[in-house]
């Protein structure tokens, strides 16, 4: 597997999920359009990308809180990437890309955030 960091915004509001021995956890569908310089200087969209994000404890548990409470937000995470082809049925070959994130924050770009320091540590 590769390491990947990213920057993009929320698709929708992940849902916060408890595994078989009661941590949270969450998968987080998270969009990015990268900007391309073009010869002359100017700038376009390239493709968006999404990526399946998976967050465990605390930072699940957080992440969903605050898209709850925020809605569509910019994030930025960091983990093991990896991409996969498949076919659905009668559809055209598809890309999924997905991310075990051991990291996960809110992006400053464009939003202001205030943060408060928990009492546990993971």
């Amino acid at each position: 597997m590769s390491y990947i960091t990213r920057t993009g915004n929320l698709a929708a509001t992940p849902v916060l999920r408890e595994n078989e021995k009661g941590k949270p956890y969450t998968y987080a569908r998270v969009v990015v359009t990268d900007r391309i310089r073009q010869e002359d200087g100017s700038y376009v969209n390239g493709a968006t990308i999404g990526y399946d994000v998976a967050v465990q404890g605390n930072q699940a548990t957080n992440l969903v809180d605050v898209a709850a409470r925020c809605g569509n937000i910019r994030v930025t995470f960091a983990g093991e990437y990896r991409a996969t082809v498949y076919r659905p049925e009668g559809g055209e070959e598809r890309i999924q890309h997905e991310v075990r994130a051991d990291e996960v924050g809110v992006s400053l770009h464009l939003q202001s955030v205030t943060v408060e320091r928990s009492g546990t540590s993971e």
